[in-house]
């Protein structure tokens, strides 16, 4: 799958996010499938549940890492799509 990184991107349906320490766990209540975020990975989804997009999501992100932006794009898209896949995530095109 290829995200417009435009794209709107927001816990799934039925999904919890819960923190443990500087790590969290997603979990899908109807399909008890998880995903556990390391501390970059967590500020990653907090910053797509603040943002518009995945670019203005990244771009928040830039400012808190020393990263190149394409290199955090693709990460980021990597990451959504992981958790797309699992019923984690939903991506709303731009």
């Amino acid at each position: 799958m290829n995200i417009d990184p435009k794209a709107r991107v927001r816990l799934a349906k039925d999904v919890l996010m819960q923190k443990v320490g500087d790590d969290a766990i997603l979990l899908n209540l109807n399909t008890e499938n998880y995903f556990t975020l390391d501390e970059v990975g967590t500020r990653i989804i907090n910053a797509l549940q603040e943002s518009d997009s995945l670019k203005q999501a990244v771009r928040k992100l830039v400012g808190i890492y020393d990263v190149d932006e394409n290199k955090l794009t693709s990460d980021a898209i990597r990451l959504v799509e992981k958790c797309e896949q699992h019923g984690l995530l939903q991506v709303a095109e731009a």
